[in-house]
């Protein structure tokens, strides 16, 4: 503990404090100073050792969880971690600082993801419509348990599901929009996946609602696969808002 503490040095009063202090501690994990397992010290000693303040040392610790470098155990312990696929995306470690970030990336797939669910009503091939259904019938198979957190595959195909979706709009141009934030979106679904997980029933839910968006485009009901879609979008933004109000002690 007191070899890791020594280690870390105070941080110059600049607004990306949070940032500096992530990548002072970074640095020390690829270099071995600090090792897998190794306790992060507490709070008030970072504060301490630091010279910032505590809000500072939070969200320092919040950039660090989201780019895989600490665990938390015992609710309240935090320790070195290695990412097992490389660090997480900065749209990651946007709205793991700053949440509100999110409902900006949800309203951008209010208007995104309901007008491409409205489109393919009318566009989508019945190769489209086979696959958006095998993405719906897959993702069905893995989830046996609504207990279990949501998993990497899971949002993988749910990522698919839309990616599927808006390119069955047919549109050169609304796919070169959604393309050009897909990074984004992408970039938050890691965040969304692991606070929908706190919620009971989320990923049924999230599930039966992706299945009302493919009955609708293959009934070719744009108006009821805009509805869907934005029923979908609503919800996870509830359950978003639910599981951020209560975050873990």
């Amino acid at each position: 503990m007191k070899k890791n503490r020594s280690l870390i040095l105070p941080i110059a009063k600049v607004p990306n404090i949070p940032t500096q202090v992530a990548g002072q501690i970074i640095d020390l994990i690829r270099s071995g100073k600090m090792k897998q397992g190794d306790r992060l010290p507490s709070e008030e000693e970072l504060t301490r050792s630091l010279g910032i303040s505590r809000i500072s040392v939070r969200e320092a610790k919040k950039l660090l969880e989201a780019k895989g470098y600490i665990e938390t155990r015992n609710k309240r312990s935090k320790f070195v971690s290695v990412p097992e696929n490389g660090e997480k995306s900065s749209i990651e470690d946007l709205v793991s600082i700053d949440p509100n970030k999110i409902w900006e990336l949800l309203d951008v797939r209010r208007i995104l993801d309901a007008e491409a669910a409205s489109i393919a009503c009318r566009c989508a091939t019945k190769r489209e419509k086979a696959r958006l259904r095998a993405l719906c019938d897959k993702t069905a198979r893995l989830r046996t348990d609504d207990r279990l957190p949501i998993t990497r595959e899971e949002g993988r195909l749910y990522a698919e599901f839309f990616d599927v979706l808006v390119d069955s709009a047919h549109n050169s141009i609304f796919s070169y929009l959604r393309k050009s934030v897909n990074s984004i979106l992408v970039g938050a679904f890691p965040f969304s996946r692991e606070k929908l997980s706190t919620v009971v029933g989320s990923s049924m839910s999230i599930l039966s609602q992706i299945r009302s968006i493919m009955d609708a485009v293959e009934k070719n009901d744009p108006d009821a696969a805009r509805k869907a879609a934005l029923a979908h979008i609503d919800y996870v933004e509830k359950a978003l808002r639910k599981s951020l109000a209560h975050p873990e002690e």
